[in-house]
């Protein structure tokens, strides 16, 4: 892919993975050795009753459930007067992501027992479960550790026309959305500054190309659509005839 500009948003752990060998001995990557994403589950629970939650994403006291949201009052596509469904962000999750639904449920409800003593009983005796999902990310946000700031890349790199935008990415969030939306915006910022500048600058040279990888014909994955590759393959779409003939009389 050719481009005036790239912007990378891609989590630490894969940025990583990619970054090109010529520019791993550049400081700016270097660095990125010192972040590391960590394991995050998050989970999905159906109730058969309402629960008295609040319209709102709270952090929590549990050792286990770091933030949740009843989602039948905090979106509009849950929403529903009989019944709640809790979403919850497990973590941290390095010892639990091995471990079967049933024991990963039994944990949560225990944790939400504590916080719902009323409603709530990991025995089932209350509030009971219809519906439970789990979805493991091994490696999620990353790790907020002593001395890491200093490895946090801005959104401009070595590389005239490569940006980074991502949570782990200098901004004044830590691993979070609004990290990574404002992050986003900076690097946004930081391109049509760098383009604006370009511009201005008759003696500005493009930096060279990339070499191109061969793909590896004996890779697993060489002809396989995977999920993640059909979501963002754009299929052209024949153009019907009352679209063509917009076109004509436009």
């Amino acid at each position: 892919v050719s481009a005036d500009a790239y912007v990378s948003a891609m989590p630490v752990d894969a940025i990583k993975k990619l970054t090109p060998d010529e520019w791993r001995h550049l400081d700016y990557f270097a660095k990125l050795k010192q972040l590391r994403g960590v394991p995050v589950m998050n989970l999905h629970l159906w109730f058969d009753r309402k629960l008295s939650t609040v319209d709102n994403l709270i952090f929590s006291r549990s050792k286990l459930l770091s933030v949740y949201a009843d989602m039948s009052e905090t979106c509009k596509g849950y929403a529903s007067d009989d019944k709640s469904m809790l979403e919850l962000v497990f973590a941290p999750a390095a010892g639990w992501l091995n471990k079967p639904d049933d024991e990963i449920l039994h944990a949560t409800l225990t944790e939400l027992e504590r916080l719902f003593p009323q409603e709530i009983r990991a025995d089932g005796s209350l509030a009971k479960v219809s519906k439970f999902t789990c979805v493991r990310t091994p490696t999620s946000v990353y790790e907020t550790l002593p001395g890491c700031e200093a490895a946090r890349p801005s959104q401009v790199s070595p590389i005239p026309n490569f940006f980074m935008a991502g949570d782990f990415s200098k901004q004044r969030y830590l691993a979070s959305m609004d990290g990574a939306i404002l992050s986003g915006q900076l690097a946004a910022k930081a391109v049509a500054e760098t383009a604006l500048r370009n511009e201005q600058n008759t003696s500005y040279q493009p930096p060279h190309q990339l070499t191109a990888l061969p793909r590896d014909p004996n890779a697993a994955d060489i002809h396989e659509t995977t999920p993640d590759l059909a979501m963002y393959t754009v299929q052209k779409a024949s153009l019907t005839p009352e679209i063509m003939e917009k076109m004509s009389t436009s």
